[in-house]
C-alpha cells in the first residue's frame, strides 16, 4: 500500500492550526458579541485559557504518541475502540458540517461585492458547492498543494489583522467602551454568554495532530505547532476584539454585516474596503481548505484501525485519501441542498453550534484520556502543569457543553446514535476479512 508522504513541516503545521482557527469567526464574531458589549473581551480571555490549556494537553499527547488520528485516537488508546470511534464520529460530523457552514460564509461575504448572490438562493448554493469541490480537488491532487495553499492563505489573512490590531489603537474612542456591560447582567452571566460564542473561533487548535503521518518529525513538530498556533491565535482574537469595540459603538457594531471592513475603513479610509474584503474571502477559503484536509484524514485514521469502512483507508498514488475526501464532500453538498431555502445566516449558525458541542465532547474525552496515557509515558510525563492544564481544559468543556441548551444536546445525541450502524458494519467487515 502507498505510504503517506511527510510534506508538512513546522510552519505548514502551524499554518494548519492558525488557518483552521482563523476562518470566518474573527470577521463575524465581533458583531455577534456586540449585544454582550465590551465585557465580551473577558469572555475571549476565559475561552483562551480553556483553549490554550487544551492545546498544551494535545502538545504533550503528541509527544507521547504522534500517530495519525488526532484527539480521538488518544481517546481510543485510553478507553478502547467504542469510545474512540464515537468521539471520532462526532468530530468528523463537525468537520464536514462546519465546512458546509464556512462555504456559506464565503458566499455571504462575497455577496457584498456580487449582490445577486444574496438575492438568489440557487446562485448562492451553486457558488458554495463549487468552492467545496475546488478545495476538494486541490487536496485530492496532492496534500502538498493543500499545504502550500494553507501557508499562503494564512500569510494573506494575518497581514491585515495585524495591521488593524497595531494601527487601530491610535483611532480608538474610549467612550465606545461604555457601557461596559450594556445588558446589566452579572459579570458571570455576560462572560458566559460571550464564552459560549467565542469557542467556535478556537476549534481547529488540534488540527496539526490529525495528519500526523504527513508531518516531518511529528512528535516535536506537532507539539510546538499546536501550542504556538493556539497562543498566536488567542492573542490575535483578543486584541482585534478590543480594537473593534473601541472603534465602533456596540449598537452600531450589532448591525454591521462586515465589522472588520467597517473598522478598517475608519482607520485607513474607504479605499481599503475592497482589499479587506478580498482578505476576508481568502481567510475563509484558507479555513475551508484546512478543514477539507481534515475531513479526509479523520475517516482514513479510523479505517486504518478497522473502525470505519475499509474503502476510506485507500490512498492514491500520491498518498492522498481521495475516497474519504470525495465522499465527505458529497455529504456536504447533500446537506446544503437540504437547507438552501433557509437564510445563509440561519444555516451558518445552526451548523456551527452543533459542531462546537460535538468538538467539545472530543476535547473533553482527550483531556481525560491524557491522565491515563501520560501517567505511563516515558516521553511526556504527567507533571503538575499538565494536570493543571487538564483540569482547566476539562472544566471549560463541561461548562460550555452544559451551557449550550437541552435542544442542541439532543440533536448531538441523535447524531451519535446514527454512528452505531456504521461502527457495527466496520467491525463486521474487518472480522470477515480477518483484519480486526
Amino acid at each position: 500500500m502507498t505510504k503517506p508522504l511527510r510534506v508538512f513541516g513546522f510552519w505548514t503545521a502551524t499554518s494548519l492550526v492558525l488557518g483552521n482557527m482563523i476562518g470566518s469567526g474573527i470577521f463575524y464574531l465581533p458583531a455577534s458579541l456586540a449585544h454582550v458589549g465590551p465585557i465580551s473581551v473577558l469572555g475571549w480571555m476565559i475561552t483562551a485559557i480553556g483553549a490554550i490549556s487544551l492545546a498544551y494537553v494535545f502538545s504533550k499527547l503528541s509527544l507521547h504518541n504522534p500517530s495519525a488520528g488526532g484527539p480521538f485516537s488518544f481517546t481510543r488508546q485510553a478507553y478502547g475502540d467504542e469510545m474512540g470511534f464515537f468521539m471520532a464520529w462526532g468530530y468528523w460530523i463537525m468537520a464536514w458540517s462546519s465546512n458546509a457552514a464556512v462555504s456559506l460564509a464565503f458566499v455571504s461575504y462575497l455577496s457584498h461585492f456580487i449582490p445577486y448572490l444574496a438575492e438568489s438562493k440557487i446562485a448562492s448554493f451553486g457558488v458554495a458547492t463549487a468552492l467545496i469541490w475546488l478545495t476538494t480537488f486541490l487536496n485530492c491532487r496532492n496534500l502538498k498543494y493543500g499545504g502550500f495553499v494553507q501557508v499562503l492563505t494564512v500569510i494573506i489573512k494575518i497581514s491585515p489583522l495585524i495591521a488593524v490590531a497595531l494601527v487601530g489603537w491610535y483611532f480608538i474612542d474610549v467612550n465606545n467602551y461604555t457601557p461596559f456591560n450594556p445588558n446589566h447582567e452579572t459579570p458571570l452571566e455576560a462572560i458566559n454568554a460571550a464564552a459560549a460564542i467565542t469557542m467556535w473561533a478556537f476549534i481547529g487548535l488540534e488540527s496539526a495532530t490529525v495528519p500526523a503521518e504527513n508531518v516531518e518529525n511529528p512528535g516535536k513538530t506537532i507539539s510546538r505547532a499546536t501550542l504556538f498556533g493556539t497562543l498566536l491565535g488567542a492573542l490575535i482574537y483578543i486584541i482585534i476584539t478590543a480594537v473593534i469595540f473601541g472603534l465602533i459603538p456596540s449598537d452600531k457594531l450589532a448591525q454591521s454585516n462586515a465589522p472588520f471592513v467597517d473598522a478598517a475603513i475608519l482607520i485607513f479610509g474607504s479605499w481599503i474596503a475592497p482589499l479587506v474584503g478580498f482578505c476576508v474571502l481568502v481567510s475563509i477559503f484558507g479555513g475551508l481548505n484546512g478543514w477539507i484536509i481534515m475531513q479526509g484524514q479523520i475517516p482514513y485514521a479510523l479505517a486504518k484501525e478497522g473502525l470505519f469502512p475499509k474503502a476510506f483507508k485507500k490512498l492514491s498514488d500520491n498518498g492522498t485519501p481521495v475516497f474519504g475526501l470525495v465522499f465527505t464532500s458529497v455529504l456536504m453538498t447533500i446537506l446544503m441542498s437540504m437547507n438552501y431555502s433557509k437564510s445563509l445566516v440561519s444555516q451558518f449558525n445552526n451548523m456551527i453550534l452543533i459542531g462546537t458541542i460535538m468538538t467539545l465532547g472530543t476535547y473533553l474525552s482527550s483531556a481525560l484520556a491524557s491522565i491515563k496515557l501520560l501517567g505511563h509515558s516515558f516521553t511526556a510525563k504527567l507533571k503538575p502543569q499538565v494536570i493543571l492544564a487538564v483540569f482547566l481544559g476539562s472544566a471549560y468543556c463541561i461548562w460550555a457543553i452544559f451551557g449550550s441548551g437541552l435542544e442542541n444536546l439532543m440533536i448531538c445525541f441523535i447524531a451519535y446514535v446514527c454512528g452505531i450502524p456504521v461502527y457495527i458494519f466496520s467491525k463486521w467487515q474487518n472480522r470477515r476479512t480477518g483484519n480486526s
